[in-house]
């Protein structure tokens, strides 16, 4: 009888060794699954910002363009009225 509650004890430590490896295993994959969408995540962010950064200089050239054009126009329009008023 001793030798059968002794057997039962030590399978169920078993089992139960078994249980928390099992349980450790599941628990570290969804962390790594969890830390790799992130990483994606804060990939995403990063290219999304660099784009973002590079649409910011684009419309900042075009803007300082249109401005010199504005302001050509305008030294043109004085030099313009400059000889009309002669």
């Amino acid at each position: 009888m001793a030798g059968i509650n002794v057997v039962f004890w030590i399978i169920q430590g078993l089992v139960l060794l078994l249980g928390v490896s099992i349980g450790r295993s599941v628990l570290i994959y969804k962390i790594r699954k969890e830390e790799n969408k992130k990483r994606e995540l804060e990939l995403a962010v990063l290219e999304k910002r660099a784009s973002v950064l590079q649409e910011g200089k684009q419309i900042a050239h075009d803007l300082e363009e249109v401005l010199y054009q504005a302001k050509v126009q305008q030294e043109i329009d004085n030099i313009i009225k400059k000889d009309n008023s002669r």
